[in-house]
């Protein structure tokens, strides 16, 4: 009789260690997958930021393509980007583009000549 209780034990033991190993794992599984998919969340996000900053660097270069001038605001409906032009001699324009969407902040300098277009020289993600 004595080796039927101490059977008993041993499988009821034996079932709430393998419950919780399988619990552990179980559990790394889904916080792996709960980091990966915040990491995915977080690329896609940095990718829409850098295409925010390009559309706002775009309307700039169009306003000196059709006006010659450059405001230090350029609006768009997602928001507002700041202009900062860091030279302008003649037809050669230096300008940095800043601008945040979703908490992801993005610069662009951008360097270019306005001529019957406007030719971009460079074109840099800072």
């Amino acid at each position: 009789m004595g080796n039927r209780k101490d059977g008993g034990y041993i499988a009821i033991v034996t079932v709430l260690v393998i419950g919780a190993i399988m619990l552990s794992v179980g559990m790394t599984v889904i916080l792996n997958s709960i980091n990966t998919g915040q990491g995915t969340l977080s690329e896609i996000k940095k990718e829409s930021s850098v295409g925010y900053v390009e559309s706002c660097v775009e309307e700039a270069l169009m306003n000196i393509n059709r006006n010659n001038t450059l405001s230090g605001t350029v609006v768009l409906p997602e928001g507002s980007c700041t202009v900062t032009i860091n030279s302008q001699v003649g037809s050669a324009w230096d300008i940095t583009v800043d601008g945040t969407l979703d908490g992801y902040n993005k610069s662009i300098r951008v360097t270019a000549i306005r001529g019957s277009t406007v030719t971009i020289n460079s074109w840099l993600e800072i």
